[in-house]
């Protein structure tokens, strides 16, 4: 599945004093199997724009796009068809006219809106897993739990318990969990658990807003080995937070909001690495950039490291060869 966004805007409380605009003009093509970064500050609008991803939020203004494939059973010859789908959500001033004795008295504008024709299709191929995901847990059981997604986009009881177990899994739990309560868990446990969920309904793209929100170091390694594994299966994984270290270690592109505007989009090394942009935002650099940086003022030539394992497997290299 591909998104493209061109000029979106969305505006809260319209017509009133408690008017806010939380994202304005925002352009952004996301391509099928990319790994992204979504950072900025409280308020910089990412939460705003990714609601506007699986359209839970439409926009005030502006026009988002989904095309994705789709098998389709063909009759003729009993055999399944794969079709490209293209699903249109458009938001535009119009401007009207006011009559009065066959002249125009005055004219306004007024927004037109071009509705999402199928959410479903497009919630089913875009999974949000909001911040804290694990409040979402309410069954039973766990496997009840997982197979409630799938479930409700009408796949059928046994294939559910079947993606239940698979998924569960992928997320580093065995079977032996899948008759547990889930509130007996950890809360890195819980976490694992709502992804599982999330993943049980196959989409193209996840969406994990602050994914190691609370989670302890341990349970931090855990999560990202998960998001690594589904994009290595093709997935695309966008991660809304505030921990630069770790989109730096697993990303490969990163996109940085401000005042609901992107200020930045580009590969991830090379975007984290300008530290005087990150500066003039309000942004820390990451632990390991700051420290790669000193090792390079004192006249080390380093390759392009994105993780704390990268650098010490590096260092320990180099000192094995200076001996």
């Amino acid at each position: 599945m591909q998104i493209k966004i061109r000029d979106l805007s969305h505006t809260y409380n319209r017509g009133s004093r408690m008017e806010f605009t939380a994202i304005k003009n925002l352009n952004i093509d996301i391509k099928q199997g990319e790994f992204i970064g979504i950072i900025g500050h409280t308020g910089s609008g990412k939460s705003t724009f990714i609601e506007h991803l699986n359209a839970l939020s439409l926009p005030t203004l502006g026009q988002i796009n989904w095309s994705f494939k789709k098998d389709v059973f063909n009759k003729k010859t009993n055999k399944y068809d794969q079709i490209h789908e293209s699903i249109d959500v458009v938001a535009s001033w119009v401007e009207k006219n006011v009559h009065k004795n066959g002249f125009i008295d005055y004219k306004y504008k007024t927004r037109k809106v071009k509705k999402v024709s199928n959410p479903k299709e497009i919630r089913k191929r875009v999974a949000i897993a909001f911040q804290f995901a694990e409040y979402q847990l309410f069954e039973e059981t766990i496997e009840k739990d997982i197979m409630f997604g799938p479930m409700s986009f009408g796949v059928p009881k046994q294939e559910a318990a079947m993606r239940a177990k698979q998924y569960l899994n992928l997320c580093g739990l065995d079977d032996t969990y899948l008759n547990k309560s889930p509130f007996g868990l950890s809360g890195g446990q819980k976490r694992r658990v709502a992804l599982a969920g999330i993943l049980a309904i196959e989409p193209d793209i996840i969406v994990a807003d602050e994914p190691t929100a609370g989670l302890d170091p341990a349970g931090v390694r855990e999560i990202l080995s998960i998001f690594k594994k589904l994009h290595k299966m093709g997935k695309t994984i966008i991660i809304v937070t505030h921990d630069l270290d770790n989109i730096l270690e697993v990303t490969d592109r990163v996109v940085i909001m401000k005042h609901g505007r992107i200020v930045k989009d580009g590969p991830t090394y090379d975007v984290l690495k300008d530290t005087e942009f990150l500066d003039n935002n309000g942004l820390q650099s990451p632990k390991l950039m700051s420290f790669m940086t000193k090792l390079e003022k004192k006249g080390w030539k380093l390759p392009k490291i994105k993780s704390i394992d990268e650098l010490a497997t590096f260092i320990s290299q180099k000192i094995q060869g200076d001996k």
